[in-house]
């Protein structure tokens, strides 16, 4: 009597490939979703240290710090992932002369992942929440983006109290 072998794969082992592919579809999507984020909040940091080292530039040779104390915003809306990024230095959108962006003259040579809002002011004035010391001059700067459009931002800030920057919700 001869026995015949049948070559194939049982049901099981089919699950368990299924199974493996779909854990490591999962590591490879959230490693990819960080990365992104992690580039994207490099533009913020980048920025906000460019625009610390200006007002401080700025605060040397003036005395006073740039901006006023009602926040100045560009671009003008918040970029998402529905928009894309948003192009700093539009000639057909260009940042208004009485914009403390135009004054203090940072800018990124692209487009931007994040809206950007600056204020300043002088001893005396009041800061808002950024500012515990507003007994001296002051600035803030902070950059917001929404990434996955859910209306959530991450947030970056930096002030003329501390070189740190500040992250609130820096992975939504």
């Amino acid at each position: 009597m001869r026995t015949r072998t049948i070559n194939g794969f049982t049901l099981v082992e089919l699950m368990i490939v299924v199974v493996i592919i779909g854990v490591l579809s999962v590591l490879a999507i959230t490693g990819y979703r960080k990365y992104t984020y992690a580039a994207r909040n490099a533009e913020a940091v980048q920025f906000l240290g460019g625009v610390r080292a200006a007002q401080l530039a700025y605060y040397q040779a003036n005395g006073v710090f740039c901006g006023s104390n009602s926040d100045a915003v560009w671009p003008r809306d918040v970029p998402s992932m529905d928009s894309g990024k948003i192009r700093w230095n539009d000639p057909a959108n260009p940042i208004p002369a009485n914009n403390a962006w135009h004054d203090l003259a940072v800018e990124s040579p692209g487009s931007v992942w994040f809206q950007y809002r600056m204020a300043a002011g002088r001893s005396g004035q009041d800061g808002g929440a950024a500012i515990r010391n507003s007994n001296r001059p002051w600035f803030w700067a902070q950059a917001n983006g929404d990434f996955d459009s859910n209306g959530v931002l991450s947030t970056f800030e930096v002030t003329s109290e501390k070189p740190e920057i500040y992250r609130h919700n820096e992975n939504e």
